[in-house]
């Protein structure tokens, strides 16, 4: 059985960011404390770039019986790389994670947009059939890319030679196999024996800016055919959420969609963020943990800030068509 944390049984969760998504890390935290056991312990380890602002001290203020927050600081090895796909160099950060948590053999991997909804026990022990990390399958691109609907057709023969040409998923079935990466559990041993450092480097600098997703991609590409698919319930995204509106997916992915309406245990905002727009389904949620965390108001600041921002470019359009 992995250890958690040298010298103790704790749960190992990670992330890794620019010091100003530090906020968001309190938002994740409240609602893994809030949904653990009573006999649960969670360490959340945290890798950071960038000055000790307040909120490097409201996080270190924080304090829960069943969940440790602890910080590392340190420069991102890969933020020279630039913008890649218009994702910043702080998402290739994760990169770093198994020779930071040298003392550690397994961790789950989160990103902060997200909350989590069940204890982290089960998904920490997850069978990973000898791979060196698993996740969950990402439905919205599989989808788009096995899709068979005559109106999706373009953008299936795009995403299609994407996975094809750029990533190497040369058959509908490895496409199936594309995961998810905001989402992981990793074997740091195995992936320590795997220079998986110096293998996600090379990706990166060999695809460059073909990657769509930065790390997602370079993940994808890296480890194809080697990454343990995780139940789906662990990584879900607000259409498939009640109340969404995700389309009919491809008869593959139906059952998948199905476990994650009924019983999501991670809500993964990776595309529209709920303190930028309201009325996403689970948004509710997101808010809860959030007051909890006592960055309600922080929060709504950045809703009305990118309402206003959103009503100004609309503005700006507008009068440049009427020039």
């Amino acid at each position: 059985m992995p250890n958690a944390a040298a010298g103790g049984d704790a749960i190992a969760v990670c992330t890794a960011l620019d010091a100003g998504y530090l906020p968001l890390v309190l938002v994740v935290a409240t609602s893994i404390a809030a949904s653990a056991l009573p006999s649960s312990r969670v360490a959340f380890h945290v890798l950071y770039d960038g000055p000790d602002t307040w909120a490097v001290r409201q996080v270190q203020r924080w304090r829960h019986p069943r969940l440790e927050i602890v910080l590392h600081r340190l420069p991102n090895p890969y933020g020279h790389i630039g913008t890649l796909g218009g994702y910043p160099p702080s998402t290739l950060f994760r990169f770093a994670v198994p020779q930071v948590l040298a003392e550690l053999d397994r961790v789950i991997y989160l990103d902060v947009d997200l909350i989590v909804e069940a204890d982290l026990n089960e998904l920490f022990h997850a069978s990973l059939d000898g791979k060196p990390m698993g996740a969950v399958r990402d439905i919205r691109l599989i989808d788009r890319a096995l899709t068979s609907a005559p109106d999706r057709q373009r953008l299936r023969d795009d995403t299609r030679d994407y996975l094809r040409t750029a990533l190497g998923f040369d058959t509908d079935d490895a496409m199936l196999n594309y995961v998810q990466a905001g989402v992981a559990v990793l074997d740091l041993r195995q992936l320590r024996d795997l220079d998986y450092a110096s293998r996600m480097h090379d990706t990166v600098r060999r695809l460059g800016r073909a990657l769509r997703y930065a790390d997602q991609c370079a993940t994808n590409a890296a480890f194809r055919g080697d990454i343990a698919i995780l139940d789906p319930r662990w990584n879900v995204f607000p259409e498939a959420l009640p109340g969404g509106e995700w389309p009919d997916v491809i008869p593959q992915l139906r059952a998948a969609v199905a476990a994650q309406r009924s019983g999501p245990r991670i809500i993964h905002f990776a595309y529209l963020k709920p303190w930028r727009h309201l009325g996403l389904p689970g948004g509710d949620r997101w808010w809860r943990h959030a007051r909890r965390a006592g960055l309600g108001p922080y929060y709504l600041c950045q809703l009305i800030a990118a309402r206003i921002g959103m009503r100004w470019n609309r503005l700006r359009t507008l009068l440049g068509r009427l020039r």
